[in-house]
C-alpha cells in the first residue's frame, strides 16, 4: 500500500512513464505483432496474412542472417576489448598528467563524441582509401601495401576498419565515465601503497582496477548495447560489404525493409537483434546486480 506521502514522487513520474510508454512500448510490441504476417509496404489483411511463426522458422535457414549474426558478435567483442584496453590506457595516462597538458588534452581527447557515427564512417572511409587514404600512407611507409592489407575492400579486414571506426568515436566516452570512477577513488588508498613500496603497476592491479569494476559494469553495457545494434558507421564504411562480411543484423533489416520492402521480415531481424542483446548483455547485468546485492546484505 501507498502511504499519502509516497503518492506524490508517483504523481510526478506518471507523465514520463506514459511517455516511455507510448515513444518505446507501443513500437516494440507493434513491431512484435507484425512479426508474425507476411506484410510488406502497403495494406495488410490480418487474417491472409498471418503467417505465425514462418518469419522465425525463416531466421534459422537464412545463411545472410546467420552471417549477420556472426559479424554482429564478432563486432560488439572487438569493440568493447578495444574501448576497455585503449579507453583504460588513456584515462590513467591522463589521470598521471598534472598542469596545463592535461587541461589541454582532456577536452581534445573527447572531441570524437561530438561528431555523428554517420559522418565519423564516411571520414574512416576517406582515410581507408586505397588511393590516397591517410591509412595507407601511414602503411606506406613501412612498405605495406593495399595487397597485404586491404581495408576496406577485404572480406577479411572490412570488420577491423569498422571496428577501429567505432572505437576512434567511443573510447572518448569511455575516458570520461573511467576518469570519473578514477576521481572516486580515496587518495589515501594510494599514498598508503606508496609508503608500502607498490609501484604503478601493482596499484593500478590492486586500488585502481578493483575500484572501477561498477564503472567497468556500466561501460559494458552502454557499449555493448550500442555495438550490437551498429548501423551508421558500417552502413557509410562499406555498406554491408563485400560479400556481405560486414553486414550487421541492423543494416540487414533496414535492407530487408527499404530494399525488398517485406516489412515482416524485417521486423522479426528487428526482434531476433533486440533478444540477442537481451541474452548478451541483459543476462550478465542482472547476474551482476544480484551478486552486488547479495555481498551488500552480507
Amino acid at each position: 500500500m501507498l502511504e499519502q506521502g509516497d503518492l506524490l514522487p508517483v504523481l510526478l513520474l506518471l507523465p514520463s512513464i506514459l511517455v516511455v510508454f507510448v515513444v518505446m512500448f507501443i513500437p516494440l510490441l507493434y513491431g512484435v505483432f507484425m512479426s508474425f504476417y507476411n506484410y510488406h509496404m502497403g495494406s495488410i489483411d490480418l487474417k491472409e496474412d498471418f503467417i505465425s511463426i514462418s518469419n522465425y522458422v525463416r531466421l534459422f535457414k537464412d545463411k545472410v542472417f546467420l552471417k549477420a549474426v556472426g559479424n554482429t558478435l564478432y563486432f560488439t567483442a572487438a569493440a568493447i576489448a578495444g574501448d576497455l584496453i585503449l579507453g583504460t590506457v588513456i584515462a590513467v595516462w591522463l589521470q598521471s598528467l598534472t598542469g596545463r597538458l592535461k587541461s589541454i588534452l582532456r577536452p581534445i581527447c573527447t572531441m570524437p563524441l561530438l561528431v555523428s557515427p554517420i559522418i565519423i564512417g564516411l571520414i574512416w572511409k576517406y582515410m581507408f582509401n586505397i588511393n590516397g587514404g591517410l591509412i595507407y600512407w601511414v602503411l606506406g611507409l613501412f612498405g605495406i601495401t593495399s595487397k597485404q592489407f586491404p581495408g576496406l575492400a577485404g572480406t577479411s579486414t572490412a570488420m577491423l576498419c569498422a571496428v577501429i571506426a567505432h572505437c576512434w568515436q567511443v573510447i572518448p566516452f569511455v575516458i570520461v565515465v573511467l576518469s570519473s570512477g578514477l576521481l572516486s577513488i580515496p587518495g589515501e588508498y594510494y599514498e598508503a601503497a606508496e609508503i608500502d613500496g607498490a609501484g604503478f603497476i601493482q596499484k593500478f592491479f590492486h586500488i585502481s582496477l578493483p575500484g572501477l569494476i561498477p564503472v567497468y559494469m556500466v561501460i559494458l553495457l552502454f557499449n555493448g548495447v550500442d555495438a550490437i545494434k551498429v548501423f551508421d558507421i558500417i552502413y557509410a564504411l562499406t555498406g554491408g560489404g563485400p560479400n556481405n562480411s560486414t553486414m550487421s543484423l541492423s543494416l540487414y533489416a533496414y535492407k530487408i525493409g527499404f530494399d525488398t520492402f517485406d516489412m515482416g521480415y524485417a521486423m522479426t531481424i528487428s526482434n531476433a537483434s533486440m533478444i540477442l542483446s537481451f541474452l548478451v548483455f541483459g543476462i550478465i547485468f542482472i547476474r551482476y546486480n544480484a551478486k552486488a546485492h547479495k555481498e551488500g546484505q552480507q
